[in-house]
């Protein structure tokens, strides 16, 4: 029976071309895939070493020279009498900055956070939802939870995860935003009662570690192809009363001068108080110009095709949700977490006046005719590359275009 079908490939010029292929593998020859080694892996909690838990105040957790930091998770707690509502952590994080020997190497602001979240596919974002970003009922026991992933360049691919055991001493530090204590109920106090670290350790053998040492420190310096972002100046927008567009947009000209692999656009009122947290809002139309030349105008429906996979389809995230308002507008292709590829970028320095312009609509305001102003921010995740000196395990960002 198979004889019909190998004989009619056999005649066709396209087998045959495939077949001589150096790319062609048989996958029933049988070989043992990539294997890495075992490891112990253990989570251990970590308290905050220096400063005090309250609005606008600043913590410091200082790492344990322990391993190599695969996972790294913010988690606070709240009373739950008032409750939350959904996107509190926006009101409680300002910003958290990783250090290496008390010099910053990489912030995640909390519109970071969200650039980030906006980025997942549905299942990867049900977990953050569960965890950080999705509203608390009121209730007077127990306290709430809250649990924030801290995805630093360095997270994103098993290769570069900091290998605290041998690098200088490292830190998280926290500043807490400047309605931290907001509680789903206007006007109401809901205060940060603890905040901690949870990290998720690997820790090889003796054997296996002593490799690790031999082949990334043998030259004067590890250098390391990493992520960060960065935060273009904010843009206010001011509707009119009545009024329920931006006309002809916000346009936000690009200070940055970093290479970019992706841009997050994000809209949102602003927060009076008291005030509830305020998600991200529809967006109608990006355009992005520079040089004199239109790189990027996408309206509607189009928006939806602008994370291009690899398979020459888009993703959408999480249906339904504010996360899912931000547009990307990405230079490479999207990627699931951990495959590593660096597919493209775009160096912003030599751009003549780089500008974003954000087009949006809001709910009509008929019913509350009152002039209100709304942020138009531009985050941009960047590459960059950072070295580790091999004779003090001293980390630091060598190189950002």
């Amino acid at each position: 029976m198979s004889s019909v079908v190998n004989n009619s490939n056999s005649n066709s010029a396209l087998v045959n071309t495939i077949n001589a292929s150096e790319s062609k593998v048989n996958p029933n020859v049988y070989s043992t895939k990539t294997i890495y080694p075992a490891a112990a892996v253990v989570y251990e909690k970590t308290d905050k070493s220096s400063g005090t838990i309250g609005v606008g105040n600043t913590i410091t957790f200082d790492l344990m020279k322990y391993g190599i930091a695969q996972q790294m998770l913010f988690c606070y707690t709240k009373g739950g009498t008032h409750g939350s509502a959904a996107y509190d952590f926006l009101h409680v994080i300002d910003r958290i900055e990783l250090l290496s020997s008390s010099k910053v190497i990489d912030t995640l602001t909390n519109l970071d956070l969200v650039a980030q979240f906006s980025n997942l596919d549905t299942s990867q974002y049900a977990t953050v939802e569960a965890s950080c970003i999705g509203a608390r009922a009121k209730n007077a026991t127990p306290d709430y939870v809250y649990c924030v992933p801290l995805v630093f360049g360095f997270f994103k691919d098993v290769n570069t995860n900091l290998n605290l055991q041998f690098n200088e001493g490292m830190s998280i530090r926290v500043k807490f935003g400047p309605n931290a204590n907001m509680g789903a109920d206007a006007g109401t106090t809901n205060d940060v009662k603890d905040a901690y670290l949870k990290m998720r350790y690997k820790v090889y053998n003796e054997a296996d570690y002593s490799e690790i040492l031999t082949q990334n420190y043998n030259e004067p310096e590890l250098s390391v192809l990493t992520t960060g972002f960065y935060d273009e100046n904010i843009a206010v927008a001011t509707l009119a009363s009545g009024k329920n567009d931006n006309g002809a947009g916000t346009p936000i000209e690009l200070k940055n001068t970093d290479c970019v692999n992706d841009f997050y656009i994000c809209v949102r009122q602003q927060m009076t108080s008291p005030t509830q947290p305020q998600p991200p809002l529809q967006i109608s139309r990006v355009r992005f110009t520079a040089s004199g030349q239109e790189l990027f105008d996408l309206s509607g429906e189009e928006l939806f095709h602008s994370r291009l996979c690899h398979n020459g389809f888009s993703l959408a995230g999480a249906e339904g949700e504010p996360a899912n308002r931000i547009v990307k507008i990405q230079m490479g292709l999207w990627e699931y977490s951990g495959t590593g590829t660096q597919s493209n970028t775009i160096s912003l320095r030599e751009l003549n006046n780089p500008i974003i312009t954000v087009y949006f609509s809001v709910p009509d305001l008929g019913q509350n005719p009152v002039e209100r102003k709304y942020d138009v921010s531009v985050v941009e995740d960047a590459v960059k590359i950072c070295s580790t000196v091999s004779s003090s395990g001293r980390t630091q960002v060598s190189l950002t275009n």
